[in-house]
């Protein structure tokens, strides 16, 4: 992501897909605004990690997910 708000040439960004610089396009018309998210708000890693039950439980309340009750 860093590579998509600095636009300046890179050396290793030499290989990059042009595809890959859509997001850098997407960020330069304001289409599309970058947020850094602290590691432990991650929402995704519930689908993508293993996870104690503490973090598990509290992205899965993040993502609306509640507890049926019986």
């Amino acid at each position: 992501m860093d590579l998509a708000k600095n636009p300046v040439f890179h050396e290793r960004s030499k290989h990059i897909d042009t595809r890959y610089h859509f997001i850098r396009e997407c960020i330069a018309k304001k289409e599309v605004e970058l947020k850094h998210v602290k590691t432990m708000d991650q929402v995704a890693d519930i689908f993508t990690k293993p996870l104690k039950f503490d973090s598990f439980e509290k992205l899965r309340f993040m993502l609306g997910v509640r507890k049926v009750q019986v």
